[in-house]
Parts: C-alpha cells; structure tokens; sequence
C-alpha cells in the first residue's frame, strides 16, 4: 500500500507554498550579501542600505543559517522525514537571533521606525507556523 495516499493534498500544497518562501529567503540572503551598497541606496534608501551594511560578520553567518536551515526543513518536509523539525527549530533561533540584534543591539527602529519590524515579525511567525506544520505532521504519522 502507497502510505502517501493517506496523507492530504493541501499537506503538498502548504509544502510548495513554503518551498517558495524559503528560496524567497535564499533570493533575499544572495542579493543582500552580493548587492554593492551604492545599489542598495539606490534601490531600498540610505537608512536601510546602512543596516545592512553594518552587520558584523556573524549575524551574516546567522541569516544563512537561518534561511538554508528553513529550506533544508521544507525539503526534509516534502521528503516526509522527521529531521523537518530540528532544522526548523534551528531556523525559528537563528530568525530570532537575528532580528535580536537587529532591534535590540543595532537598534534598527531608532534609524528606520517601528514600522521596520512588520517584516521581519512576519518573519518569525512563519518560521513558528513552519516548525508547528512540522510537529503536526509528525504527530499525524506523515514524517517518517
């Protein structure tokens, strides 16, 4: 008997719809690693192309922690493995790290705004609705 049969089509619908968002994630990490900065105040203004540019060396290596870890997870998920949900988990602490120091070191809403923390709220909660797919699917037996 094919197990997958079992499993409901909106699971593969929610899986391809966070398989795009983390290769937006990934789009998001390459462009703003590789786009020299004049580009950037070109295309996102001075204040933003200023906290970008003045992230230490780490919080880089964090971000991509964070988005590969987030697309490794939706590609174990589609696999119907487990591990979708520690590499989640590790996706959900990098997010938070991340935008940790954004807002609470860099202190990016006295140059930009409140308003700067809209995206990068959506951010956590689909990091959060990732990891809690994931537990729901295993529960149900879908993850192997």
């Amino acid at each position: 008997m094919n197990d997958s049969l079992s499993i409901p089509k909106w699971f593969w619908i929610v899986g391809a719809l966070l398989l795009l968002w983390g290769a937006a994630g990934i789009f998001a990490f390459y462009s703003q690693l590789t786009t020299p900065y004049d580009q950037m105040v070109a295309e996102m203004g001075k204040a933003a192309a200023d906290c970008i540019r003045d992230m230490p060396g780490w919080l880089w290596w964090v971000y991509g922690v964070a988005v590969w870890s987030g697309i490794l997870g939706t590609i174990a998920l589609l696999l119907r493995r487990a591990w979708a949900r520690p590499l989640y988990l590790v996706s959900v602490i990098a997010v938070v790290v991340q935008f940790g120091h954004s807002f609470l070191i860099a202190k990016i809403q006295n140059v930009m705004g409140w308003s700067a923390a809209g995206f990068p709220a959506f951010i956590v909660a689909m990091g959060l609705f990732q990891l809690w797919f994931a537990d729901m699917a295993s529960k149900k037996g879908w993850l192997r």
